[in-house]
């Protein structure tokens, strides 16, 4: 683990020092695993501290696109993950409770002043004891988690959005996993039992969108959205299973009211500087992109799985991952989707990662295929 710089405010002096502090979110907060980040860190003669920390991530796409249109482009984004700065504050212990406030901040890089620019994805309470911990606001969800956690998507761009993309790309999304997003919650974290440890929640629910669906006026949400999952991790392994369910009901029965749902479950091992993992999971009720309500009769179930193998020599990164995603969305024909990464990345230091990719996309409808090489950079601190 890297170690923080402190700064100590004593009696109006500042004094620099080196000294371990509890890390701010998980990486899985943070919305993707990343290299670990030194949290530059203040402390108050009276116990209170505040950190930071995040990254920014920038890549140049060069892509090529057979559908829907035919064309070729480059452009300079923001990866899987975009630029981000975790600001972390900490009261002093008291009652054998660790109370904790935490905020987001996430920007894409794009011209001028795009929209989806800049915005938050973290803003809650972690209070934390011999009991576990619970958070409470709004952070990311526990369905899909730790399946995100993959290579390619953590430090690289995955699926893009089309050969305008200016925001952050989706990664794995749905050709590979369930994202789990960013929810206003109340999350429950057990402390690890033996090397198992497990989450569970209670979630604003996902709602219909109205542009998609005239119904969606009608429809109603009367009980939040349950997440949980559960991950056993050994000294080189690590096995985890997830699982949703939400009620989406109508007012005046003008659809029929239906549950959603979802389950997934995999695993990772290493062997020396090798690693696999994979993950497979399946919803009802949703796409195979973003979990949300869909009112669409022909939305009847959809899957997706993926398995990424890296090799490390020395202080650069190998990888290879493929991925499919499959959802009743289109009637008659499905909308099934593969994704193919391979990917090389350097750490030039501690702190500066320098990356290549190769990206192809490939679809059972028609749409959205592409050929993209890809270079880029991230600073994490």
């Amino acid at each position: 683990m890297i170690e923080n710089n402190n700064v100590s405010m004593l009696s109006g002096k500042r004094s620099f020092r080196k000294a371990p502090l509890a890390a701010a979110l998980s990486l899985l907060a943070a919305g993707a695993a990343s290299p670990v980040m030194a949290e530059v860190s203040l402390e108050s003669d009276s116990g209170w501290k505040v950190g930071f920390s995040g990254h920014i991530p920038v890549f140049a796409v060069f892509g090529s696109y057979d559908q829907p249109t035919d064309e070729d482009s480059f452009t300079i984004t923001t990866g899987f993950n975009p630029a981000t700065l975790q600001t972390n504050i900490y009261a002093p212990t008291q009652n054998g409770l660790q109370v904790s406030g935490h905020f987001q901040m996430n920007a894409d890089i794009a011209p001028g002043d795009a929209e989806a620019n800049f915005r938050s994805r973290v803003s809650e309470i972690a209070v934390a004891g011999d009991f576990g911990k619970v958070n409470i606001g709004k952070g990311f969800g526990i369905f899909g988690v730790p399946a995100i956690g993959d290579n390619g998507s953590a430090l690289g761009v995955g699926l893009i959005n089309g050969p305008d993309q200016i925001a952050a790309t989706a990664g794995r999304i749905g050709n590979g996993y369930f994202y789990a997003n960013f929810t206003p919650r109340v999350m429950y974290t057990s402390n690890s039992l033996g090397g198992l440890q497990f989450k569970v929640g209670l979630f604003s629910p996902s709602k219909v969108d109205e542009g998609d669906y005239p119904l969606a006026t009608d429809a109603e949400y009367t009980m939040p959205r349950i997440e949980a999952n559960v991950v056993y991790s050994g000294s080189n392994f690590s096995l985890w299973s997830s699982g949703f369910t939400q009620d989406v009901d109508s007012r005046t029965g003008s659809f029929d009211s239906y549950t959603m749902s979802g389950i997934d479950f995999g695993g990772s091992v290493s062997l020396g500087d090798l690693t696999v993992r994979g993950n497979y999971a399946m919803t009802s009720g949703t796409g195979n992109f973003v979990y949300a309500a869909r009112l669409d009769p022909n939305e009847e179930a959809a899957s997706q799985w993926y398995v990424e193998s890296t090799y490390r020599i020395d202080r650069t990164t190998l990888g290879v991952s493929y991925g499919e995603g499959e959802d009743d969305f289109i009637a008659g024909t499905g909308d099934d989707t593969d994704l193919t990464m391979l990917f090389a990345r350097y750490a030039a230091t501690d702190n500066l990662t320098l990356m290549a990719e190769y990206t192809t996309l490939g679809t059972g409808n028609g749409q959205g295929e592409y050929d993209a090489i890809i270079f880029g950079s991230q600073l994490t601190f």
